[in-house]
């Protein structure tokens, strides 16, 4: 009730500014406009076409007339005058129907998921014959027919749930049922007919699902999405076919490309590949030094908890060590100081107390470098983990190598034998800017590349000057000191893909960031 009465109070301000104020610009129109659709929805959202029709239907007929108005130039003054009206009589609409609704609560509660869902354009007959019927259900009410009421009522529920449900199935299949009719006039059938029919397959199986329980959105969205990526998967293929048979392609170039992937993969896990038997032995050895990785990676998890469990029980002995020293400290103020026995056993207990405060020193030295040591390593990754957060998987590929940290940037083009930096790359290079001051500490070299192909000097020379132009742009927003930044051209020296195709050649020609983030070692 609150919030009727906010949104009134609202609307009431936007009218009166719009009467006191002559000027009616397109601007002011638009506004006004918007209000009396916002409200037109909120007044059907709680059946004030049900229980308040008149205000409503009015209300209805005057934003008609004023978008019709809109269409033909008509008259400021009248557009503004059927939009202040047609408010009026959508707030009253509303108190209205607060006032009568509270005996149709569990109905309304129905009738609210269906409008949720969208129904009352996504499920328009089924969503009239509900407003229908309800309306019979309201008019038996009032004139205490309670048999014709609860048929009624019982019949618009049944309207709404129908219309809920072809709502609901409507957000999650209008939009992925017109791609698939696109991809089949596309012939997609043509080319990847086992692709396409897994997409319809999950199709069919979020209608299953749906039809058992609309509430499952998380299988049906899991669903929606397997769909999509095989519906998208299929244009993929699609596509690599067609473009192969324009390039006059074969199945052996369609193959080689494949093994381009499996050489890099390879590469870092220092394999050398071999595809004359297929692609199972290289397979087995990839996912061999996998799990070699992973099994390390575990050990090193382990010694990471045996490490903590050492250090718990560390501190348990400074602890035991702490209750030792305090009751020898209370002994040894109780001791009598007047026999020889008794000096002597003052000063074993004093040995014993020395002992105990350099063994208690000795581990809290211990547990504080552990800490910190854990907490500076813990930070350190913090900041390499935002360097790669920055960047998003079209922009630039995030490398460990050892200490180095290497981002290198993805499909940066400079024109043809020129060093000039494109403006559509600024956004890119602030980014790069941000990554470099994470580490204030840290060196970093701009690394020019190019493919092996033409003159080894003159590749030298432009990977040089583009580097150069990115140095210079870097060093101009940053203001950063230059001594920690450097530019380096390698031409073609150091090649991450095979020169003899097009696709190895593009991703040869590249720009590398290479940071070293000289991180403070703890002692």
């Amino acid at each position: 009730m609150k919030r009727f009465s906010t949104v009134k109070t609202l609307c009431s301000i936007t009218v009166f500014f719009f009467l006191t104020n002559p000027i009616f610009s397109q601007n002011d129109s638009e506004i006004m406009f918007k209000t009396t659709r916002e409200l037109s929805k909120k007044a059907l959202a709680v059946a004030a076409n049900i229980f308040a029709n008149a205000d409503y239907e009015k209300g209805t007929e005057l934003l008609t007339d004023a978008e019709k108005l809109l269409r033909k130039n008509g008259k400021p003054e009248e557009i503004q005058q059927n939009l202040t009206t047609a408010i009026d009589l959508f707030n009253k609409s509303i108190e209205t129907t607060k006032t009568l609704n509270t005996s149709f609560a569990d109905l309304m509660k129905i009738r609210q998921l269906a409008v949720n869902v969208g129904a009352y354009n996504n499920a328009q007959k089924l969503w009239k014959e509900g407003e229908e019927n309800f309306s019979s259900a309201i008019e038996d009410y009032n004139d205490k027919d309670m048999e014709g009421y609860q048929k009624y009522a019982k019949a618009a529920e049944t309207n709404y749930k129908d219309a809920e449900l072809v709502g609901v199935k409507g957000k999650f299949l209008n939009d992925l049922n017109a791609s698939l009719a696109q991809a089949e006039d596309k012939d997609l059938n043509k080319y990847v007919p086992v692709t396409l029919k897994k997409s319809k397959q999950f199709a069919q199986d979020i209608e299953s699902i749906l039809n058992a329980n609309r509430y499952d959105t998380l299988k049906a969205r899991n669903n929606l999405n397997q769909a999509t990526y095989e519906l998208k998967h299929g244009l993929y293929l699609q596509d690599l076919f067609m473009k192969m048979k324009e390039k006059d392609k074969n199945m052996e170039d369609l193959v080689l490309s494949w093994e381009e992937p499996l050489t890099k993969i390879a590469a870092e896990f220092k394999i050398q590949p071999s595809f004359d038997k297929g692609y199972d032995e290289i397979t087995s050895q990839i996912i061999a030094n996998i799990n070699d990785g992973l099994a390390k990676l575990d050990k090193e998890l382990k010694d990471n908890q045996k490490m903590s469990s050492e250090l718990d029980d560390l501190k348990k002995s400074i602890q035991d060590y702490k209750t030792k020293l305090t009751d020898a400290e209370t002994q040894n103020k109780k001791l009598n100081m007047d026999s020889e026995s008794l000096r002597k056993s003052i000063e074993g207990l004093n040995k014993s107390v020395e002992e105990y405060k350099t063994k208690f020193g000795q581990l809290e030295n211990e547990s504080f470098k552990y800490k910190t040591q854990s907490q500076e390593l813990e930070k350190n990754n913090q900041i390499i983990e935002t360097a790669s957060q920055l960047f998003l998987p079209s922009e630039a590929e995030i490398i460990r190598n050892g200490e180095l940290i290497i981002i290198r940037l993805v499909n940066i083009v400079f024109p043809a034998n020129k060093a000039t930096l494109e403006p559509q790359y600024y956004n890119l290079f602030a980014k790069v800017q941000k990554a470099i001051q994470l580490f204030p500490s840290g060196t970093t070299v701009i690394e020019g590349h190019t493919d092996g192909q033409g003159d080894f000097q003159k590749n030298l020379n432009i990977s040089q000057a583009r580097a150069n132009s990115i140095f210079q742009y870097l060093m101009s927003g940053m203001g950063a000191e230059s001594n920690r930044i450097t530019a380096v051209g390698l031409g073609g020296t150091k090649p991450i893909a095979n020169n003899s195709s097009e696709e190895g050649r593009a991703k040869n020609r590249r720009i590398e960031i290479v940071i070293n983030p000289h991180f403070p070692v703890t002692k």
